[in-house]
C-alpha cells in the first residue's frame, strides 16, 4: 500500500477505535523530527506541490499549529531546547545537553528510545540523556542517498527501519520514541520533482561544495537555478513523508494506533534563496521566518479537541511539556515551554512570544543575532562589536509585512522601544543561568567532525 494512503487508513482507523472520552489519554508517544523542514514546503502549510500525503492525512484528524517558531535556525541549539522544553542556557547546553524532559518519562516508567542520524543529535553532544536505548547512524557514508544505487542505503532508511523494528519488539510497557532524520537537509539529491526542470549552471544534485562555491561567488544562481534547487529540496520533503507514512502503517499493523500520540515537527527551516540568492541550502545565518517557522502536527487518537488548527504563535519548546501533560507525567524542572493543551481546548488564544538567536560564525562571516518574535511583530538585533561600533536593529510588522521586506527599526521608535524592553527582560532571565556553550572540545573527535563536515557545519 502507498505510504501516504496507509497514513490515511491509519488515521481513519485510529479515530474510529478511539472512544474520544474526555478523561482518556494516550499511553505512548512518538516524536518525529524531520531536520531542516520549513513549514511552507509541507502541503498542508501551503506548498502547491503535493509533497506530504502522510503528514496531510495526519493533519486532517489532528491539530495543526500554523505558526510554530523554533528558538534557533541550527540543529544543536534547536534540538537541545526542544527536548529540554526551555531556551538554551548553561543549564541546558554546556558542551553538550545537560537536561532533557525525556528523563521525566523514563523515571516515570516509560520505556524510552531514540533513533537519530548523528551529527549534532548524537551521544557526543549528550542527546542520549534520558533514553534507555539510543541508536545513531554511524559514519559519514551512511548519511546521504548514494549516487550509486549499489552503495549503502541512505541514513533515513536505516533510521526508520530501526524505529519500526524497535516497535515490533516494544512489548507491553508504555513507550516514548524519538525519530530524528536529517532528510531533507543538504545535500539535495532527490529527483522526484526535478525531472524536466531546467537547471542552468547546476549539476543534477546540489552538494555542499556547490553551496560553498555559491557563497564565494563562484557559482552564479539565478531564478532558473533556484527553482531547480527548490524542486530538489521538495523531493527530500516527499522522501521524509514516505518514511513517516511507513512508520504510521507499522503502528496500524501492530495494533498501537488507538493509544499512541504522534507529533511531527522540525528543528528549523531552510534558506532556499528567498532573499539571499547566494544562500540556498543553508541555515543558521539569519532570523528571517523561512529559517524559523516549522511544521507542528499533533495527533492524539484518544480525544477530540475543539480547535483543530491553532493560528496563534507557539514555540517548539512547548512540544515536550505538551507530551508530558498528555501522558500524565509530572515535569521534572522549570522551563520556558508550556503545554499546548489550553490552545487545543480553546481556553487560550494569545500568541506566545519566542526568543530567537543565532551565534556568530567565523565560517559564514556573520555576527551574532538575537531577537524576539511576538506573533504580530519581530525584533532582531545585531549587537555592536569591535569591528562595528553600532548595533543593527530590525523591526518588522508581520501582519502588514509577512515577508519582512520593510524594516521599521529607524522609523517606528515607539514600537522599537516596546519590543526592546520585552527582549531585555527575557535576556536578563536567561543571563541568570549563564550562556549556553555549543562548540569547542566536543567537536574534536574525527568521526563527529566528519559528520558535521558532511552536513556543511564545519570546514
Amino acid at each position: 500500500m502507498n505510504p501516504g494512503r496507509a497514513a490515511v487508513v491509519w488515521i481513519a482507523a485510529s479515530w474510529l477505535l478511539a472512544g474520544c472520552a474526555p478523561d482518556a489519554r494516550p499511553r505512548n508517544a512518538i516524536l518525529i523530527v524531520l531536520d531542516t523542514l520549513r513549514a511552507d514546503r509541507v502541503s498542508v502549510y501551503g506548498n502547491p506541490r503535493e509533497t506530504t500525503p502522510a503528514l496531510d492525512a495526519l493533519a486532517e484528524r489532528g491539530v495543526v499549529f500554523e505558526t510554530a517558531v523554533t528558538n534557533a535556525p541550527w540543529t544543536l541549539a534547536a534540538m537541545g531546547a526542544l527536548l529540554a522544553g526551555e531556551y538554551p542556557t548553561a543549564r541546558v547546553l554546556d558542551e553538550g545537553l545537560q537536561m532533557s524532559l525525556v528523563e521525566a518519562l523514563r523515571d516515570a516508567g516509560w520505556r524510552t528510545a531514540a533513533f537519530t542520524e548523528g551529527g549534532f543529535v548524537s551521544e557526543h553532544f549528550g542527546f542520549e540523556r534520558g533514553f534507555d536505548e539510543f541508536r545513531e547512524v554511524q559514519g559519514k557514508s551512511h548519511r546521504f542517498t548514494p549516487v550509486d544505487p549499489t552503495q549503502q542505503k541512505a541514513a533515513i532508511d536505516t533510521t526508520f527501519a530501526g524505529a519500526r523494528e524497535w516497535l515490533e519488539n516494544v512489548g507491553e510497557e508504555p513507550f516514548f520514541l524519538l525519530v530524528h532524520s536529517y532528510e531533507p537537509h543538504m545535500p539535495y539529491r532527490r529527483q522526484t520533482y526535478a525531472a524536466g526542470i531546467e537547471r542552468g549552471s547546476l549539476d543534477e544534485t546540489f552538494e555542499i561544495v556547490h553551496l560553498a562555491m555559491s557563497l564565494e561567488g563562484m557559482l552564479p544562481l539565478g531564478e532558473r537555478e533556484l527553482a531547480y534547487i527548490r524542486a530538489l529540496y521538495d523531493g527530500g520533503v516527499t522522501t521524509s513523508d514516505h518514511y513517516v507514512g511507513e512508520l504510521l502503517a507499522t503502528l496500524d499493523r501492530l495494533g498501537l494506533v488507538d493509544d499512541t500520540l504522534v507529533v511531527v515537527t522540525s528543528d528549523h527551516g531552510e534558506d532556499l534563496g528567498d532573499r539571499m540568492p547566494l544562500h540556498p541550502g543553508s541555515h543558521g545565518h539569519s532570523l528571517y521566518d523561512e529559517q524559523l517557522l516549522v511544521p507542528l502536527i499533533l495527533f492524539d487518537p484518544t480525544r477530540d479537541y475543539p480547535v483543530s488548527s491553532v493560528a496563534t504563535q507557539i514555540r517548539t519548546i512547548d512540544v515536550m511539556p505538551t507530551i508530558l501533560e498528555l501522558l500524565g507525567v509530572p515535569r521534572i524542572a522549570r522551563g520556558h515551554g508550556r503545554s499546548l493543551l489550553p490552545l487545543m481546548r480553546g481556553e487560550e488564544t494569545g500568541d506566545r512570544p519566542a526568543w530567537i538567536e543565532v551565534p556568530a560564525s567565523t565560517k559564514l562571516q556573520f555576527e551574532r543575532h538575537l531577537g524576539l518574535r511576538t506573533g504580530r511583530e519581530k525584533l532582531v538585533v545585531k549587537p555592536a562589536t569591535e569591528a562595528k561600533d553600532e548595533a543593527w536593529v530590525g523591526v518588522f510588522d508581520l501582519e502588514a509585512d509577512p515577508v519582512e521586506a520593510n524594516n521599521l527599526g529607524a522609523s517606528d521608535a515607539a514600537r522599537r522601544r516596546a519590543l526592546t524592553t520585552q527582549l531585555r527582560e527575557l535576556q536578563a532571565e536567561l543571563r541568570a543561568d549563564g550562556p549556553a556553550r555549543y562548540g569547542g572540545v566536543r567537536q574534536e573527535t574525527e568521526e563527529v567532525r566528519e559528520q558535521l563536515r558532511a552536513l556543511g557545519y564545519i570546514e
